[in-house]
């Protein structure tokens, strides 16, 4: 398992990610990505994370260039996806420095897919607006209690073919249908969590079940060994092996008087 905590701080939001690859598989070969990223202004915070569809050729780069372009864009909402030629000129133009044999060459030239969910927030008027494809999910999160939840509400909605975001643009592969958009307002209580889709549909199953793992995900996951027994606990209950991401975001606390 590679090293899943990351912690970044973007005041004034605290931003913490935790990543890990499919069990029995090298570290290189974890498929999602994710971006963190503040904008022009220091009240504004822009997230992204992307599953890369293993069956695809070179879906890791497709999804870490997908995450990177959303946070240092200002789309925030259906033209994101309208607007990928030049993310997919630069994935092809990468995959063409590699020296590969004729038969991989020819499965790229088919293209990578990933799912994808993106927010933009703003604290000032604690705003948020997040669009997605696929199955990656956003959760917002009061505590005990889930507020929302996007794209996906319940964890049969899961299935094995989302649409997904290809890195070759193809007539009968439209995403303008597929593209789904939601807004809400950020409480200084909220969490926000942003997960790929084996994980999301376990934190789902989780709370259906009136097991819910929100406060594990909240406080109980401040380590590298602490994101390993979530996920450990994820696969003895059945979740897929999958890569598995998770990105929290909350509102920093106010420092203390005289510090």
């Amino acid at each position: 398992m590679n090293e899943p905590l990351h912690p970044i701080t973007q005041v004034p939001f605290s931003v913490e990610a935790f990543s890990c690859q499919k069990h029995g598989n090298a570290s290189t070969e974890y498929e999602d990505a994710w971006a963190i990223r503040g904008s022009d202004s220091p009240n504004r915070c822009r997230v992204a994370v992307a599953d890369g569809a293993t069956e695809s050729s070179f879906s890791a780069l497709w999804a870490a260039l997908l995450v990177e372009s959303f946070v240092r864009r200002r789309s925030t909402g259906p033209d994101f996806f309208e607007d990928l030629g030049a993310v997919r000129r630069l994935w092809w133009g990468k995959i063409r420095k590699r020296k590969l044999p004729w038969y991989a060459a020819e499965k790229a030239r088919k293209g990578a897919y990933a799912a994808f969910v993106g927010l933009s927030i703003n604290a000032v008027n604690r705003a948020w607006r997040a669009v997605a494809i696929g199955d990656c999910c956003l959760f917002q999160v009061d505590g005990l209690t889930l507020k929302h939840a996007f794209p996906l509400t319940r964890s049969e909605e899961f299935g094995s073919s989302p649409f997904l975001v290809g890195s070759v643009q193809k007539p009968d592969d439209d995403p303008r249908s597929h593209v789904r958009v939601s807004e809400g307002t950020f409480n200084g209580k909220d969490t926000l969590f942003f997960a790929s889709d084996a994980l999301a549909a376990w934190l789902l199953r989780r709370a259906e079940k009136g097991e819910p793992a929100w406060e594990w995900i909240s406080a109980g996951v401040q380590t590298p060994q602490d994101f390993e027994l979530l996920v450990a606990q994820a696969r003895e209950e059945g979740t897929r092996n999958d890569d598995m991401t998770l990105v929290r975001l909350a509102r920093r606390a106010a420092p203390k008087n005289g510090t």
